[in-house]
């Protein structure tokens, strides 16, 4: 049975391979102008979260991994920043608030494996979404994406980790066209400070790409209006061919269209 990523098997080394910060521009703008409480969703171990609290916002964050949420309290003891962990999963979620403003980043709502499951997330999503409020939806470009989706294995990079350790991260992915799911496994290899092996974890990777078409049939029976669609986080028009990402910027509406 495929399952969901376990981030929590590598959630003591995910900060030291995912560095990306090329959508933090992006959110810091997007929320400049916004002073209430923001709900994140799938925000893993702050990556997104803690450049807006260090910019004065006010979150909720909600991850299903307990491990990866440990990781970012850790990061945050003695800083008095408002903000709230839950663990809770996002098909599921049940705050019992409204929210003006929420986000969901690094193209998390792919790593949903079933349209029902992914059309469940929205609906919640939908229902925490104060009217009028704003939703801001990223998923990788399926079109782009999947051109690397080949089962071949690739090394992602180099990382150093604390004690002079090194790691080394490799992946392979293939696409199945029957359940419209990417599989595959992210290999971590540790080494000490005289190169010799002391650690490997294979983590399985499982994501289920969702094309332009197939986000606007999951939100068609929803109170979400997409109000604009960019192709990356300059806000460029989105392109199929050749854009990386689909970012969506949706709007609650009073009642159903």
């Amino acid at each position: 049975m495929t399952e969901p990523i376990k981030f929590d098997f590598v959630a003591d080394l995910y900060d030291s391979y995912v560095t990306v910060n090329l959508d933090l521009q992006f959110f810091l703008n997007e929320t400049s102008e916004f002073n209430d409480e923001i709900l994140e969703l799938m925000c893993g171990t702050g990556r997104v979260s803690i450049p807006l609290l260090e910019s004065g916002k006010k979150l909720c964050c909600v991850d299903y991994s307990k491990k990866m949420l440990d990781v970012f309290r850790s990061k945050i003891i003695g800083k008095d920043y408002p903000v709230s962990l839950i663990q809770m999963d996002v098909t599921k979620l049940d705050l019992d608030k409204e929210f003006g403003l929420i986000l969901l980043p690094f193209h998390s709502l792919s790593e949903i494996l079933s349209s029902d499951l992914q059309f469940n997330a929205l609906k919640s999503i939908s229902e925490h979404l104060k009217p009028g409020g704003i939703f801001i939806c990223t998923l990788q470009n399926p079109t782009v994406r999947l051109k690397t989706v080949d089962g071949k294995t690739r090394q992602l990079g180099e990382f150093a980790l604390i004690d002079n350790k090194k790691m080394i991260v490799s992946c392979s992915n293939k696409y199945n066209p029957d359940n419209g799911i990417v599989s595959g496994f992210q290999l971590y290899e540790i080494y000490d400070n005289s190169n010799t092996l002391i650690d490997k974890r294979n983590l399985d990777i499982n994501f289920k790409p969702i094309s332009d078409l197939e986000f606007k049939n999951l939100i068609k029976s929803l109170d979400l209006e997409i109000i604009n669609t960019y192709g990356d986080y300059s806000k460029n028009d989105f392109i199929e061919q050749t854009s990386n990402f689909l970012i969506y910027k949706l709007k609650k509406q009073s009642t159903k269209a």
